[in-house]
Formats: structure tokens, C-alpha cells, sequence
């Protein structure tokens, strides 16, 4: 049986596991990523490959905000010809629609809140700021949030990018290699049994995704994560009308239209998922309640016609942002995932600032708030006026 040494063993080759394989590699670092299908076959490869600072949470706009500056100069991360094929569109803007009055005012209440933190990427835009904006949106519409710096890009050619650039640094990337078993050494280093064989390392970096839990348990390590099948569906081309990436406050609604004028919709609704299988499935009767979304903001688009739907394995986390934390419980080990319906545009800076975290041996504080000690049981209060 073949046998190597690494310095880093990657455990996942989406985009996260990719991004961090290519900074390791390209300081000279030995990295083996392992991917049991192909790299970026689930979440990373099948989203909607937004880019957006709008309507994150608190805690991930440092990371967002790195990560921005590095789309925007993609071409240093990954070269000129293939940074052109992930066909990154940035300043399109990204717009939350407020259907009602509740939404707006949960709108103008999130506006308040950034300025209050010192985040001004977002702004409140009226009614007719917002008609200007989105021709053909419905009238009930009566204003929202806009970055506009934000915009999306193509996921399945990103992904297929950071897996070549990791490749092109030095990084050893094996596809269709599955992880049979994983343990920890004298000494703090660690053995993995694979199909390509065994392989041994000084640490290892979970970027599972959906099975990132998995893998966390079977090191004895629980961590929260709840599985979906986020589902993805595309129109047939109809006339150019839409620039901005369009997402709903309440309302399961997100869309963008593509340069050939297919409109690729989303809106967080959740498939079968099928995890053991390594796959899942699309219900279509759930499917009608983000169609219904899509053609209540835009009535023109009832008539146009759904060719096709998809769907991709991820993982959530109870409050809604990713784990990235070395763990509790083993020296050596980090966990990167958990980042359902964001871990696209995020995905180079956590990149670079794990892998600077692992060389630097300190762990960033950017990272604080996706430690894993967050999920630890909380002692109970005692109240003394009662004792």
C-alpha cells in the first residue's frame, strides 16, 4: 500500500478546502486535499455564485470585505485566462426587495444597525430608487437595501479555478478518494486511511461540507450541523431586463439573469437530501413557492418556462454562520464548514487567513467568532437569592 508524509492533509475539495490548499502550497507547504467525487461537486460548484456583502451577518464582514477585494483581483490569485472563465461581475449590485411594510421596516432597522457598527456597504433605497433599478418590479414594492458593490460569478468555473490553482502551486489534489478512517498519532501528528492509501500528516483541516460533522464524529467531536439541498433552477432566455442579483427579506426569492438572458433562481428552498447516498434529490412542489416569490416581484416572467433544476449537499450551522476553528478536542485538527448560503464569496480570504494561521501558528481574530467553543454546553446559572 502507498504510503506519504504531509504537512497538511485537506479533508474536502470545495472551494474552502482548495482555497487553503492553494496559500499552504504556494509557501512551500505539502498539501494533500482528498475529495471523495469531484472537487466542487456539491455546495461549492452548484450555487448561485453570489458576491455579496448585502444582508450578511456582522461577524463574517471582515472576512467579506477581504474577500471581495480578492474577486476583484482574481486574476492574481488564479491568472489572467482562467480568472476571465469564472466570469466575475462586480459593481452589478445586489438588492434585498421589502414587499411589504414589515419588510421595510426590518430594513430600515438593519440599515440603522450597520451605520451603528460602522458598515456602510448597504444602503436604503426608496420605491422609486428601486423601480429605476429593476424595470418590470411589481408595484407593491416599496423599497429596500442595495450594495453596489456587490455581484456574483460563475461557481462551477471558480471552483474548478482555486482546485487547478492548488494543483498549479504544488498541492496534490485526488479525486474519487474516499476516507476510510482517520486517527490521531504519538505525537500529535495524524493517519489517514484512503483509497489512494495511507497518508500521514502533521494536521488536518475537516472542509468537508455537508459531511463535516462526519468526519468531527468520528473523532469523538460533536459539532451542530443540519444537512440541506439547496435548490437552484434555470429559465429559458427571455430579453435582458435585470442587472442586479435580486433576493428576498421574507420571501424566497433570489434570481439573478445570466449573460446568454436565462434567469437562474433560488431562494433557499431545500430539497431531499441524501447524504449516505452522496446525492439529492429536488422536490418540485416546494419549488413553487420560490416561482411564486420570483413571478409576484416580476408578474411578466409568469408565462416563461422552467428547463431545468439542481440541487447541492450543505451544511448549517444553528446560528447561521460557518465553524472555522482548530478543535476543542485534537492538537492538529481544524474544522472549516458549515457555510450554507455563503461560503462562496468568502471563500479566498478564509482561504488566506487560515492557511496564514497555520503558518504563523496563532490563530487570526478575524476568526473568533466561528470558534467551535460557541457550540459548548453553557453552565447553568445558579441564582444565589435562592439558595
Amino acid at each position: 500500500m502507498d504510503r506519504r508524509s504531509d504537512d497538511v492533509l485537506i479533508i474536502g475539495g470545495g472551494l474552502q478546502g482548495c482555497a487553503i490548499a492553494m496559500f499552504l502550497a504556494r509557501t512551500g507547504w505539502q498539501v494533500t486535499v482528498i475529495e471523495k467525487n469531484l472537487a466542487g461537486r456539491h455546495a461549492s460548484g452548484v450555487n448561485a455564485g453570489g458576491l455579496r456583502l448585502l444582508m450578511r451577518d456582522a461577524r463574517e464582514y471582515p472576512l467579506s470585505l477581504r474577500a471581495m477585494e480578492m474577486w476583484d483581483n482574481l486574476a492574481d490569485l488564479v491568472g489572467e485566462a482562467t480568472s476571465e472563465a469564472c466570469e466575475v461581475r462586480l459593481g452589478t449590485s445586489q438588492i434585498a426587495l421589502a414587499m411589504d411594510t414589515a419588510e421595510l421596516e426590518w430594513a430600515r432597522a438593519r440599515n440603522q444597525d450597520m451605520l451603528r457598527r460602522g458598515i456602510y456597504s448597504e444602503e436604503l433605497i426608496d420605491a422609486e430608487e428601486l423601480h429605476r433599478l429593476l424595470p418590470g418590479l411589481a408595484n407593491s414594492a416599496l423599497g429596500g437595501l442595495i450594495s453596489r458593490r456587490d455581484g456574483h460569478a460563475n461557481p462551477a468555473n471558480a471552483a474548478r479555478a482555486f482546485r487547478d490553482a492548488a494543483e498549479a502551486a504544488g498541492a496534490r489534489i485526488l479525486e474519487h478518494c474516499v476516507l476510510r478512517e482517520l486517527k490521531p498519532k504519538a505525537g500529535g501528528s495524524w493517519r489517514a486511511d484512503t483509497d489512494a492509501g495511507l497518508i500521514e500528516a502533521e494536521r488536518v483541516i475537516n472542509c468537508a461540507g455537508a459531511w463535516g460533522a462526519d468526519v468531527a464524529a468520528r473523532l469523538g467531536e460533536t459539532l451542530p450541523i443540519k444537512v440541506l439541498a439547496l435548490t437552484m433552477m434555470v429559465t429559458a432566455r427571455v430579453k435582458p431586463f435585470v442587472t442586479p442579483v435580486v433576493i428576498g427579506i421574507d420571501q424566497p426569492l433570489s434570481f439573478k439573469q445570466s449573460v446568454v438572458g436565462s434567469l437562474v433562481i433560488g431562494g433557499g428552498i431545500s430539497g431531499k437530501p441524501c447524504l449516505e447516498e452522496g446525492t439529492s434529490f429536488t422536490v418540485m412542489d416546494r419549488m413553487a413557492s420560490s416561482a411564486a416569490a420570483t413571478v409576484s416581484a416580476f408578474p411578466a416572467l409568469a408565462g416563461v418556462p422552467i428547463l431545468r433544476t439542481w440541487t447541492g449537499l450543505e451544511g448549517a450551522t444553528p446560528d447561521g454562520i460557518p465553524i472555522i476553528s482548530p478543535s476543542a478536542q485534537h492538537h492538529g485538527l481544524w474544522h472549516v464548514f458549515g457555510f450554507c448560503g455563503h461560503g462562496f464569496q468568502l471563500a479566498p480570504a478564509v482561504g488566506e487567513i487560515v492557511a496564514q494561521s497555520l503558518i504563523d501558528g496563532l490563530v487570526d481574530p478575524r476568526l473568533a467568532p466561528f470558534s467551535v467553543d460557541r457550540f459548548a454546553p453553557q453552565p447553568k446559572l445558579v441564582d444565589e437569592a435562592l439558595q
